[in-house]
């Protein structure tokens, strides 16, 4: 397993087994707010009655629904959306609660030791919204000392094609449920690894931005990315 592939991994597992329960960097930009089509399938029964017979019959009809995307949270490299890695916390929650609402999940600040949690620092967080959670620490690669924006996880969902919040993309467009061919033709230079018998199989599109998918066939989904480094990585 390569050392990008072993930082994408702890970032994901780090963030997900706390999930459940300021820096010196400027403020973000504070994103807007845009909004996607999805088609919805309705079929409803229609009972018609005459003195000696009844008679139902079913009819399918399709509707549309406008579901919000958030605007201004690209999954990058270097952060999501304006709020980099190594930003202060405040800000960075500040920035995505102007899109996304409160969080749905604030672990506070944790010990990383009293936690288990596999960080060399002297304190943690993780807030989440979903099935999007930020990471926060106190030492990294980028900063000592100080604490600050580390990594995040989008998804795994329970359906990968409609997750919430719902079409965070990269820069070049892909989100959760694209298929791995569409990941390759938008990110040509992405390396995609099987996995082994403690990750599933992966990717990474760049040093820093990586996920997880269904498989390594072209039509394999795409089922979570991760941003940035594992705390103390």
């Amino acid at each position: 397993m390569t050392p990008r592939i072993v930082a994408l991994v702890l970032s994901a597992c780090v963030a997900t087994a706390v999930t459940a329960c300021g820096g010196d960097d400027a403020a973000p930009a504070t994103p807007t707010t845009g909004s996607s089509i999805a088609a919805v399938t309705t079929t409803t029964a229609a009972t018609t009655t005459t003195s000696s017979t009844t008679t139902t019959s079913t009819t399918t009809t399709s509707t549309t629904t406008t579901i919000p995307v958030p605007q201004g949270l690209e999954l990058r490299s270097d952060g999501l959306g304006d709020a980099l890695f190594g930003a202060s916390p405040d800000d960075v929650v500040a920035y995505v609660e102007a899109v996304l609402g409160a969080p749905t999940a604030d672990s506070g600040w944790l010990d990383p030791v009293e936690t288990a949690i596999p960080c060399t620092g002297t304190a943690v967080r993780f807030v989440t919204w979903h099935d999007l959670t930020l990471q926060f620490t106190d030492e990294s690669a980028l900063v000592t000392g100080l604490r600050h924006f580390v990594s995040y996880t989008y998804g795994p969902a329970a359906d990968a094609t409609m997750p919430d919040p719902y079409g965070l993309p990269t820069e070049a467009g892909v989100t959760l449920g694209a298929t791995l061919d569409a990941l390759r033709e938008a990110h040509p230079d992405a390396e995609v690894s099987p996995g082994d018998d403690v990750v599933g199989p992966n990717f990474v599109v760049e040093e820093g931005l990586g996920g997880f998918l269904t498989g390594t066939n072209g039509g394999s989904l795409v089922i979570s990315f991760v941003g940035g480094q594992a705390c103390g990585e």
